[in-house]
């Protein structure tokens, strides 16, 4: 096979890979999965274990070209998004998930968004079970819907994975009560990098099923999305006790901090309608006039003397810090720039 074996650090994939040998010494796709699978066995797939598996892709002469691409793009992604932190797969939930997109790789057939490739979508849905921070709209407009997706992979990893699966196989799918059924021109568009194959099926799909106005078919298109559409997505997707408030153009009050704590430390999920100055390190002590950013709550909201902190998911960057390091917020600053919330119980 040309592998130098004694370049393969982990006993686990060595395992795995005589495993997937014993029978005809050539590596199936379907092998090459299981291999996968089997290092995700314990929960956790090492850098170790990553540098292994690209190089048995990169020497072995028996690996099939769809198998090696696999492989090499796991390893390249990994690499990109090592500020996201270690790809972990703790839960119960997280494994079944997994489950469910190793039989996805394993498969074959048409396609119903011709342009994704199926091996890169599926590592794409297997990165952001393990971790939702890398969930990341880029520059696509799509806040809303990839808040109700990172608070799905967050809370039911399995819906999420079944709903990428479903578009990608079916050309439509559920979230709950949700039906999402993306128009033509969604579905044959290839987005171009940084914008991933999986972040395009699942939040653009979302966003232009709920787009009464224009298909959305590109990244160019802007689609912002409504606290009320937000509320209508969490209600039929299957959270429950939805309780939510907006002000078009007044920011909230300084009681709405201990309402939103309360929700958040009662394990709700809650969303933030901001001003998008409010992450600006330049533009935070600016005015504003309007909302026009959803944040995910990922931190209790402290207000110590003249200073506010918090914690939010947003833009793919993990967790973000409020105010900018270096710089102070005072409640009535943070108050400026906060005009809606949105706060759901997990199901």
């Amino acid at each position: 096979m040309s592998i130098d074996w004694s370049q393969v650090k982990s006993r686990k994939i060595r395992e795995a890979f005589r495993t997937a040998l014993i029978d005809d010494k050539r590596l199936s796709h379907s092998e090459i999965v299981d291999v996968l699978r089997r290092a995700l066995e314990d929960g956790n797939l090492s850098d170790e274990e990553i540098s292994d598996l690209n190089t048995v892709a990169k020497t072995s002469e028996t690996i099939m070209p769809r198998s090696k691409n696999m492989l090499v793009n796991l390893a390249d992604e990994v690499d990109q998004l090592r500020r996201y932190g270690p790809i972990v797969f703790s839960t119960s939930r997280q494994k079944y998930a997994t489950d469910i997109l190793c039989a996805f790789l394993k498969r074959m057939g048409r396609p119903y968004f011709p342009y994704l490739d199926r091996d890169r979508v599926g590592i794409d849905l297997l990165l952001r079970v393990s971790n939702p921070n890398i969930i990341n709209q880029q520059n696509a407009g799509l806040c809303g819907p990839v808040s109700l997706l990172y608070s799905l992979a967050s809370d039911s990893p399995a819906a999420y994975a079944k709903f990428g699966i479903d578009l990608y196989e079916k050309g439509k799918a559920k979230i709950g009560r949700i039906d999402i059924e993306p128009s033509y021109d969604c579905r044959h568009y290839l987005p171009k990098p940084p914008m991933s194959q999986g972040e395009w099926l699942t939040a653009g799909s979302l966003r232009d099923s709920e787009n009464w106005f224009f298909d959305y078919d590109s990244v160019k298109a802007s689609g912002s999305s409504t606290t009320a559409e937000m509320v209508v997505w969490f209600k039929r997707s299957g959270y429950t006790d939805v309780h939510y408030d907006d002000n078009i153009v007044m920011s909230r009050e300084a009681g709405d901090i201990n309402r939103i704590n309360t929700y958040y430390n009662d394990g709700y999920r809650v969303l933030l309608r901001i001003n998008s100055k409010l992450l600006s390190r330049k533009k935070q002590a600016d005015s504003s006039y309007q909302g026009n950013h959803f944040v995910v709550l990922r931190s209790p909201i402290t207000v110590s003397g003249q200073t506010v902190r918090l914690t939010v998911y947003t833009w793919g960057e993990g967790q973000w810090n409020i105010p900018a390091q270096g710089t102070q917020l005072s409640p009535g600053g943070f108050l400026e720039h906060w005009y809606g919330y949105v706060a759901a119980k997990p199901f």
